[in-house]
């Protein structure tokens, strides 16, 4: 769903009324803030009931109804392990795929590794990155609920916040993990891309050994990396 510029406009007006309705010393921090969450969510309420006039069909998405991504950091261990549940789900269902299309796929997961290996060339460092991915990803996520009773959003890595791989919770090989880095063997690294970006060899790199995908095997590969 896209925020409107005159939504946005609305609460900027709305910032400014509570600025000039009292001067700031007469204000706690506490009450400033108070004073401003109400007078923003008046003005998206006002300004999602003109939109929802101009809307056609029988269903609508608004501010107060789009569904919410959240960090994995962030999810309960009964949501993690719905999530990846969902996922081992998606990697027993059988392809739906044209098998002349994707003749490797062995899984409904496969599907969405050949499609996104399909286009690889053509949708990163190109003006569609983002459209592209923000419709593949919804694609996935209703493919997990729809086909796997998932009842959660698709749950994003904010990767900037992790320093060491291998001990972050999200590849630590817990049972709420993406399971780690795999059996350690000795490899030179890769060239990725347009061979400019090197990445060197780490800690795993074999067969996953633990955490909830233990076993898991790859039918499909990325061509552009050989």
């Amino acid at each position: 769903m896209k925020v409107s510029f005159g939504i946005l406009a609305t609460l900027l007006r709305a910032s400014s009324q509570v600025a000039s309705a009292a001067p700031t010393d007469q204000l706690s921090a506490k009450d400033l803030i108070l004073s401003l969450n109400e007078q923003a969510t008046s003005a998206l309420e006002n300004a999602d009931t003109e939109s929802s006039k101009r809307s056609v069909g029988p269903k609508k998405c608004t501010i107060f109804n789009a569904a919410v991504r959240r960090d994995w950091k962030t999810l309960s261990k009964k949501d993690k392990k719905a999530y990846i549940d969902a996922v081992l789900c998606l990697r027993k269902k059988p392809s739906k795929a044209d098998q002349t299309f994707v003749p490797g796929a062995r899984s409904r997961y496969d599907d969405f590794v050949a499609v996104h290996i399909n286009q690889t060339l053509s949708i990163h460092g190109t003006g569609n990155f983002f459209t592209w991915h923000r419709y593949f990803t919804w694609a996935y996520e209703k493919a997990l609920q729809d086909e796997c009773g998932y009842k959660g959003t698709q749950p994003y890595w904010n990767w900037f916040e992790t320093g060491d791989f291998a001990t972050n919770p999200v590849f630590d090989g817990s049972e709420t993990s993406m399971s780690g880095d795999g059996k350690y063997f000795e490899h030179d690294g890769a060239w990725s891309g347009k061979q400019n970006i090197f990445i060197p060899s780490g800690k795993g790199g074999g067969c996953i050994k633990d955490g909830p995908f233990v076993g898991a095997v790859a039918n499909l590969g990325p061509p552009v990396l050989a």
